[in-house]
């Protein structure tokens, strides 16, 4: 991409903001924090349906806050949210008290998700760089995927070092206050279109508005809810592969021989794994761009894509039920690939076909769709790990994905526009 001084800055901080966002220290822990506090599987699955309802019910009026009155000011909030959540995780061992640390989560991911995307189209209008949008987002979204790997090293470290879980969120804390003070950087013109108000009447004929650009495009509406099933099983099912990492590492008898604690043998066999998954991530996204151009079409591109997780769906549960431990984790290398590529060309779709000031309220429909599905599920899964094991999470939910490919096949024709990169 060829791009000036001023777009190669904003480049960098939007970069800045996903490397700094993506310093999770919690994430490749996060079953196991729950796990060792006394939470059960389906526990789990409640707190993340608690969190993907709290984003089902703020995500839209989030949304429409951001459009009307700032971008940017959502985007703070988002990260006071994130923060205040962060303190109370690490305060508490009560599952009830974790519900409320659970809701602030989820309402730094509801001010945050639709929001920044909009911000980073909204440059590329202004910029004139709209014809780079795939490529544009994939490098950002490259970038944030080197924060996740540089986040394992280091939680890796946190917990091979304290052999436990109790300080991944503390760790948290200083980047998202980073990526807090960078939110004020950002230039106004990013805000959008904002007024001197936003009365309530304005708020609803927005939202009205978007719903109606969703309805009278069956196509668009079509790849919202194939999207929202593709996200959500991704985002609830992912994080089963922290206690089959450490059921394996457990079994390591080299581990207890020299001495390492319990806590700490988890992250021998996680860190590496996970650094290897984020790794991963930043090829692929950095691909997508690439990838949609070979293709040809948005259509053809997004209906390869969900095939090919729920085949590999169904992969991780056969491979778990014959214990070939390796081939299950392979799987789960190839479910962050297909998300990597695929989430771009969702974000060039979207763009392509709503208006520019709506585009943070139709992503939020997008992304509201995604918590919803996911608050179904996450308790579902957590009751079939409980009860049937976590190998038929997947056979279950894989069967599910495939009947779900034949429903919400999409006929989109559009082409890609070819760039030079």
């Amino acid at each position: 991409m060829e791009l000036d001084k001023a777009q190669k800055t904003m480049l960098f901080k939007f970069c800045a903001y996903g490397f700094l966002k993506n310093l999770r220290f919690f994430e490749p822990f996060l079953y196991l924090f729950f796990l060792t506090k006394g939470l059960t599987y389906t526990q789990i699955g409640v707190l993340i349906g608690v969190r993907a309802m709290t984003v089902y019910v703020l995500e839209i009026p989030t949304g429409i806050i951001a459009d009307l009155t700032g971008r940017r000011r959502a985007m703070v909030l988002a990260f006071a949210s994130y923060l205040l959540s962060f303190a109370a995780f690490s305060a508490t061992s009560s599952f009830w008290l974790f519900v409320p640390a659970m809701f602030l989560f989820g309402a730094g991911e509801a001010f945050r998700s639709g929001t920044h995307k909009a911000m980073i189209m909204q440059h590329l209008d202004v910029e004139g760089l709209s014809a780079l949008k795939v490529h544009y987002y994939g490098t950002t979204r490259s970038i944030s995927r080197l924060g996740s790997a540089a986040s394992v090293l280091m939680a890796g470290v946190i917990v091979y070092a304290t052999g436990g879980y109790h300080l991944i969120f503390v760790a948290a804390i200083p980047p998202y206050v980073l990526g807090l003070l960078l939110m004020f950087t950002y230039p106004p013109e990013l805000d959008g279109e904002v007024g001197k108000a936003a009365p309530p009447k304005a708020m609803f004929r927005h939202m009205a508005d978007s719903f109606k650009s969703i309805r009278q495009n069956r196509e668009l509406d079509k790849v919202v809810v194939n999207t929202a099933v593709f996200e959500s099983f991704f985002k609830v099912a992912k994080d089963y592969l922290q206690p089959i990492l450490k059921q394996a590492a457990l079994a390591m008898p080299i581990l207890a021989a020299i001495g390492v604690r319990e806590g700490g043998k988890a992250a021998v066999l996680i860190t590496p794994v996970y650094f290897a998954i984020y790794l991963n991530e930043f090829f692929s996204s950095r691909y997508s761009g690439r990838f949609a151009d070979r293709i040809g079409h948005l259509g053809k591109a997004l209906n390869g894509l969900f095939w090919a997780f729920a085949v590999s769906f169904v992969l991780v549960g056969v491979f778990l039920r014959t214990a070939l431990l390796p081939l299950a984790v392979v799987m789960f290398f190839l479910f962050y690939t297909l998300n990597n590529l695929r989430k771009p060309v969702v974000i060039g779709f979207l763009s392509d076909t709503v208006e520019p000031q709506q585009r943070a309220t139709v992503l939020s429909v997008q992304a509201q769709t995604v918590a919803i599905m996911q608050a179904a599920i996450a308790p579902m899964l957590g009751l079939i790990a409980d009860h049937l094991g976590i190998h038929s999470v997947f056979l279950i939910g894989g069967f599910i994905l495939l009947g779900a490919g034949l429903v919400l096949r999409l006929q989109s024709r559009r082409a890609v526009p070819e760039v030079a990169v």
